[in-house]
């Protein structure tokens, strides 16, 4: 079923926005983790926001957020940043699949 046009756009500019709320979170985190728990940001790969970014070291962070391993260092800030960009990252997810269906049954409505 596909959304109407307002809908869209609304969501589209939304997800747009997400992702720039994304790398200001994504780079709290690697601060926090940096200053805060050395150990920790060594064992993730010393993630970077662009310098070091690699898939691995994305899916090194989604596995920290997704395992919930913040609870281990007994950091309060960490956990509700980290609760916090997981419960983002879902509703994100949501968001963009949601458009990406639309668009896909869109273009097959209108496929010759």
């Amino acid at each position: 079923m596909p959304i109407n046009e307002t809908l869209f756009t609304t969501i589209f500019f939304a997800v747009f926005g997400m992702v720039l709320a994304w790398f200001v979170l994504v780079r709290l985190l690697f601060k926090r983790l940096e200053t805060g728990h050395p150990a920790k940001y060594e064992a993730i790969g010393r993630p970077s926001l662009f310098w070091r970014n690699s898939p691995a070291g994305a899916i090194a962070m989604l596995k920290f957020l997704v395992t919930r391993e913040h609870k281990a260092l007994n950091d309060s800030y960490l956990s509700k940043l980290s609760d916090a960009m997981l419960a983002f990252f879902v509703v994100y997810t949501v968001l963009f699949f949601t458009l990406f269906f639309s668009v896909a049954g869109q273009v097959a409505t209108h496929a010759p």
